[in-house]
């Protein structure tokens, strides 16, 4: 098989000069199957630089101050849905944004993502990141354990999945993770199937970036970011690896672009209506984005991010998709990044 020249994050690292590039985590959500497939092409097509899937089992809520756990509504898994998208794409690169080590074998994940990577022509990445919701978790008889102990999971399941895409031999007796001999066979399509570690944990969860990652996906405002971007440099430097092979993404709220923040707020608001809560919920939800509003003040934002360290932005992406904003961030916000 020969694999389609890589792009973005599966590309050359590009020049700090270079603006920063927009992706979506596509929610699952509230949605049906025919217009969740017809999102990868659209994406693909308006020039966006990735399209991952989110890998939750019940709908996902919340606002700036955090998630609203517990709602029950119509979910799509991820991997499945990456599937569907590979027969649909050409070169975009493709994956789960990010899978819960509570929920995902290691093992077997990295399989799956492997298949991907042949189904798309090279063009996938693997997500991991510790879980958090834990409804799901009770819901599908998953163990719900403290934080520590997920983080703890996630160091043993990197670990697995690093040697793994490594192309080693991977034996580990651990608290959460088990393997013996395990081997990854056949190999990715791609010469490395790059490993995404999602969190920003600063003690813990950085140290497994700086070891293990060829992505972060970060969170926060921009200059929160950039504090933990400093720190995951540290701790780089800390276990002698070059900080810049760790690609830097960061994950940001829903946009939405209107001439007006006011517009652009009742926009989202009803948007984010669609995916249940109540109508006040949605409405302190929209107004927490800050990339709710106009043209000027969206770049200015991403610009911001981009300052803070992030290559890309990966930014949350409801049902109803919001056209309006499409075709304004693939022209105007843009140039105006360009």
């Amino acid at each position: 098989m020969t694999t389609r020249a890589a792009a973005g994050l599966l590309g050359p690292r590009p020049d700090p000069r270079d603006p920063i590039r927009i992706g979506f985590q596509v929610w699952g959500q509230s949605i049906g199957w025919a217009e969740l497939m017809a999102t990868g092409p659209r994406i693909e097509g308006l020039g966006f630089a990735s399209l991952f899937a989110n890998d939750h089992f019940m709908p996902i809520l919340g606002d700036g101050d955090g998630p609203i756990v517990g709602p029950s509504g119509p979910v799509f898994e991820g991997w499945m849905t990456l599937a569907g998208w590979a027969g649909l794409t050409d070169h975009i690169p493709l994956g789960v944004m990010v899978s819960g080590a509570g929920y995902r074998n290691v093992g077997l994940t990295v399989k799956m993502a492997t298949a991907l990577d042949h189904a798309s022509n090279g063009r996938g990445i693997l997500g991991l990141g510790a879980g958090w919701h834990e409804p799901e978790h009770r819901a599908f008889g998953y163990e719900v354990l403290p934080i520590g102990d997920r983080i703890s999971r996630l160091d043993e399941a990197s670990r697995v999945a690093r040697g793994l895409l490594d192309g080693k031999s991977v034996t580990l007796d651990g608290t959460w993770v088990t393997a013996h001999e395990l081997r990854n066979l056949p190999p990715p399509a791609q010469p490395h199937l790059p490993l995404l570690l999602g969190g920003s944990g600063e003690r813990r969860t950085l140290r497994i970036v700086a070891r293990d990652a060829d992505i972060w996906n970060g969170e926060g405002d921009p200059a929160t970011y950039a504090r933990k971007n400093g720190i995951l440099d540290a701790h780089c430097a800390e276990i002698g690896r070059d900080p810049a092979e760790v690609r830097r993404t960061v994950g940001v709220p829903p946009i939405c672009i209107r001439d007006t923040r006011q517009g652009a707020v009742e926009a989202l608001t009803e948007i984010l209506a669609a995916q249940g809560g109540t109508p006040a919920d949605a409405r302190a939800w929209a107004a927490s984005s800050p990339l709710a509003d106009t043209e000027e003040v969206v770049a200015s934002s991403l610009r911001a991010w981009h300052v803070a360290g992030a290559e890309e932005a990966i930014a949350d992406l409801p049902w109803p998709h919001d056209d309006e904003t499409l075709e304004r961030l693939a022209g105007p916000v843009r140039a105006r990044l360009g």
